[in-house]
């Protein structure tokens, strides 16, 4: 026998106690914040058109890096073997002593033997190649960045060292560096230096393919927009 309530008090329903309902409600209030953050559309890639801006835009910049590198790696070299650098210009201009146009000048003097002179003279290159190495294993790899913006700065930066390192290919004037080199080493003629210049050329279209290749996996890299599957998906239930 059960004894009567006290007039007036509420009755508490029957069902889970009141905390656990209110956890409840909080776990699938949460829930659906996360369902609605998750379903919230990704801030959007750059288009193609805004890359192709930016990587003009970065074209000076990246002129001005491939200049200060050039000419840094030839004094660099000079002191490594205990010569003085006698001048560093960044700026085009014409070499005063011999009126040839240079984008960058460095000037030195102390290199006692052809092999100092060697490696003076081709310390750009090889830095030209150790990069565009390091480039090569991005772009054929898995390491490749994700982010777009980062995908065109190596471009575009890969592609000022391959102008640096591939001009030379038909440059024949007796103040290039390349000329110089062959010169040292017995090539003092255009039909010597031949061979050469074909194993140099080689050298540099294999790089423009690596270079081509970051540019296509740049822009390859773009999500397809609504109108462009809209064209697509019929495209491809069609038949032919």
């Amino acid at each position: 026998m059960s004894s009567p309530g006290r007039p007036g008090a509420p009755a508490r329903p029957e069902g889970a106690p009141p905390r656990r309902r209110r956890r409840g409600r909080a776990a699938a209030l949460t829930a659906l914040v996360a369902g609605a953050l998750a379903s919230a559309p990704a801030e959007a890639a750059p288009s193609d058109e805004e890359l192709l801006w930016l990587g003009a835009g970065l074209a000076l910049p990246t002129y001005a890096i491939g200049v200060t590198l050039h000419e840094g790696s030839h004094a660099l070299a000079a002191k490594l073997v205990g010569a003085e650098v006698v001048s560093l210009r960044l700026l085009p201009g014409r070499d005063p002593s011999t009126g040839a146009f240079h984008f960058g000048l460095t000037r030195v003097r102390g290199l006692r033997c052809d092999a100092q002179r060697v490696w003076f003279l081709t310390a750009p290159k090889l830095v030209d190649l150790t990069l565009l190495g390091g480039f090569t294993g991005l772009v054929l790899s898995d390491a490749w960045p994700r982010n777009r913006y980062g995908q065109l700065a190596l471009t575009v930066m890969a592609t000022g060292l391959w102008i640096d390192f591939s001009k030379d290919v038909l440059s024949f004037s007796p103040h290039n560096d390349v000329v110089k080199v062959m010169t040292l080493g017995g090539l003092t003629d255009e039909w010597r230096r031949l061979p050469w210049r074909l194993g140099y050329a080689t050298v540099a279209v294999t790089l423009a393919f690596v270079v081509a290749r970051g540019y296509e996996r740049t822009f390859d890299a773009a999500p397809a927009t609504p109108a462009a599957r809209a064209v697509a998906l019929p495209v491809l239930h069609g038949r032919f």
